[in-house]
């Protein structure tokens, strides 16, 4: 895997009219970054976390995975794992930030790379990032603009005030049964009940 080791001084050559759908690249300042295929345990939570994230009550639209987004003239083309809070019916690259993105950092995560595309999309509007890490203890890291970093524990719960209406318990982000839990409680409350007790 190619990691970058110098910073990028000049802009590069490359624009996101030039990226077909289902190129493995992304563009940073018109570099083309090479984004290789998902792990088994990587490329699994993309749809566990989806799953959670699409039903909160406060969304009018489903959440997107891997959803090109692309500004700067073209010169910048990011897919974060999931965006959450975006109009997505139109065809081709989106073109507005997304209220939330999340990503997932597995074993040979590049963090370089990782570090500049949570930078340029906070510059380009996006109000929060999560990066779920799933090595070592389960964390998650929220990126906002103008705040420190902070880290919340694979036993706590996560909050994106303005964007979801529901707490999402960081363990719903990878595990099927805390998703399969928090989807429910989403569903149940989308039709106006807190639990399955009130709805009996």
């Amino acid at each position: 895997m190619t990691r970058r080791t110098q910073p990028r001084t000049e802009p590069g050559p490359f624009r996101s009219d030039q990226i077909r759908e289902g190129d493995p690249y992304e563009l940073s300042q018109g570099h083309a970054i090479r984004c290789m295929t998902a792990g088994g345990r990587h490329g699994s939570a993309h749809i566990v976390g989806a799953a959670v994230l699409t039903t909160d009550p406060a969304l009018e639209r489903p959440a997107g995975i891997d959803v090109g987004i692309s500004w700067n003239d073209g010169k910048n083309l990011r897919a974060p794992d999931i965006v959450v809070g975006m109009d997505l019916r139109a065809p081709g690259w989106a073109s507005q930030p997304p209220p939330l993105a999340v990503e997932y950092a597995d074993v040979g995560q590049d963090e370089v790379e990782l570090e500049e595309k949570i930078r340029e999309l906070l510059e380009f509007g996006t109000r929060m990032i999560w990066v779920v890490r799933l090595t070592g203890p389960l964390r998650v890291e929220v990126h906002e603009p103008g705040v420190p970093l902070r880290v919340v524990a694979g036993d706590d719960v996560l909050h994106a005030p303005g964007i979801l209406q529901n707490p999402v318990p960081v363990r719903a982000l990878i595990d099927p049964v805390a998703a399969h839990e928090a989807t429910l409680r989403n569903l149940l409350a989308r039709k106006g009940y807190a639990s399955l007790d009130e709805l009996r």
